[in-house]
């Protein structure tokens, strides 16, 4: 069953086995400390040396009141309710959409219906009209071949 005992250096808690208890630990940042019994015989506490002492019980016990304010006030902070400065969202998003998109489909449909209007005729694509004139106009001259003259 894992114990979970705060670091001496950065007060964060590590989790240690049973048979850990007495030998050196490591911590998150890779920094030894031991694991020793209180003198009391209830509960361990974190040591910078093998033995421990009185001073360390007393640091690791400051150390457990500072951790144990800090996760009152955090918890104090996350029952607050959270204020959202992004405001509320936009409604009809989807309607919006959907009209910007019919209007758009107006649009190209119009400029395709009048395409020739905005781009202008292209002779190679538009037959020409041919103008006829009467057959007996002065105008008229009629073909002769050339070797009969």
């Amino acid at each position: 069953m894992p114990i979970v005992i705060l670091s001496p250096y950065s007060g964060r808690p590590v989790k240690i086995r049973d048979k850990d208890i007495g030998r050196s630990v490591r911590d998150e940042e890779n920094r030894i400390f031991y694991v020793v019994s209180r003198s009391q015989g209830e509960g361990y506490y974190a040591s910078l040396t093998r033995n421990g002492s009185e001073k360390d019980e007393k640091r690791y016990d400051e150390l457990e009141q500072k951790t144990a304010v800090a996760d009152e006030h955090k918890r104090e902070e996350l029952a607050q309710p959270v204020h959202n400065a992004m405001g509320r969202k936009r409604k009809g998003t989807w309607a919006r959409r959907l009209i910007y998109l019919a209007i758009l489909g107006a649009l190209a449909y119009g400029a395709w219906t009048q395409k020739d209007r905005f781009l202008g005729s292209d002779d190679a694509t538009t037959p020409a009209i041919e103008q006829r004139t009467p057959a007996g106009s002065p105008t008229d001259t009629p073909d002769v071949p050339e070797g009969n003259e």
